[in-house]
């Protein structure tokens, strides 16, 4: 036997509404394919649209709480930007789902995803953990918990001050450089 422990990403989303989550999950495909989507639905046809996806997925009750914490999300689809605002204790997501161009500087205390390229000339600095799923030509900086980035060959991303190098989709920490499959 080998058993092997890992974190789980998981992507939750709760309808009722077929159609709003067909067209959310056609837009957000490649995202939500890095994920475990979890959805809270009775809806019989959003579970059958699951069972002809790609998705690794699981279906579970409405009324099942997962998390007892009340989100607000804001999306502004001019920007490609959404906010996801944590009403318990007030930390906030801001994903970017655009390509960060050169001269854009992003500074922040929210933590950040961002889904396409970071170009070079652009630069990101936080306070909270980031989460690059493309490559980084620019320059990171960050101080919070975690950097996940897909590929930095060009670009500089200082975790804590120390400069990180990776060409494989890779989690840093304070612990160190983990490579993910």
């Amino acid at each position: 036997m080998k058993t092997r422990q890992r974190s789980v990403r998981v992507f939750e989303i709760i309808t009722e509404n077929y159609d709003k989550f067909v067209k959310f999950a056609i837009t957000r495909e490649a995202t939500l394919k890095k994920y475990l989507v979890v959805v809270r639905s009775k809806n019989e046809k959003i579970k059958e649209y699951l069972e002809n996806s790609d998705f690794e997925y699981r279906v579970v009750k409405p009324d099942f709480e997962a998390t007892n914490k009340k989100l607000e999300i804001e999306e502004d689809h001019n920007d490609g930007k959404v906010k996801v605002e944590n009403k318990s204790n007030s930390t906030k997501l801001e994903i970017f789902d655009r390509i960060i161009r050169s001269g854009e500087e992003i500074n922040s205390n929210n933590k950040l995803i961002f889904l396409k390229r970071i170009n070079a000339g652009a630069k990101i600095i936080a306070t909270e953990s980031i989460e690059i799923f493309d490559e980084v030509e620019g320059v990171i900086i960050c101080t919070g918990e975690y950097i996940i980035v897909k590929k930095n060959e060009k670009g500089t991303i200082l975790f804590h001050n120390e400069e990180i190098k990776v060409d494989k989709l890779s989690f840093i920490s304070k612990d160190g450089i983990k490579e993910l499959e």
